[in-house]
Formats: structure tokens, sequence, C-alpha cells
């Protein structure tokens, strides 16, 4: 597991749920959403409902499957990768 806290690109469906995101260059599709929790905030005493922690099963353009952790900051409308899990 590599904790990254690094910026994506997501394309969402309508209703809002993640579809594809971009990494690195890379392309993932997002299989199905394992859960979706309030994060963390980063600065303790700030509320916690404004980012969401998405759990995903993703799969990369080659086919390789990963379980990826993804934030979404409401307000901004700001995704994260937060974590890849292998």
């Amino acid at each position: 597991m590599s904790l990254l806290n690094e910026h994506i690109d997501v394309r969402s469906t309508r209703d809002g749920t993640p579809a594809r995101f971009t990494w690195r260059g890379r392309t993932f599709r997002v299989r199905r959403i394992i859960g979706d929790w309030p994060a963390r905030p980063e600065v303790p005493g700030t509320p916690a409902t404004q980012v969401h922690l998405l759990r995903v099963s993703a799969e990369s353009e080659a086919g390789e499957p990963s379980i990826i952790d993804i934030t979404r900051d409401v307000a901004s409308d700001r995704w994260t990768m937060r974590r890849q899990w292998s």
C-alpha cells in the first residue's frame, strides 16, 4: 500500500459516480465502489463532511485490477488519489 495524495482527473456518470480516472498518465475504469465514507480532515477541528473517501475496484487499460482509495472534496470538486493497495 502506498500513500499518494496526488490530484487525479475523474470522469463521472450523470449522478456523480466516478466512472474513469487518470493518474500519472494511466486511465483506470471504476468497476465498482466498495465503500464511501467521510474522510478524516487534514486540519484538526475541520469537519470531515466535505471530503468523501471512496474505495473502488478499478482496472487499468492493460486489464490490471486494483483496489484504490480516492477522495472528493465536495466544495471544490477536486479528486485525489489517496492509496493504491497492492
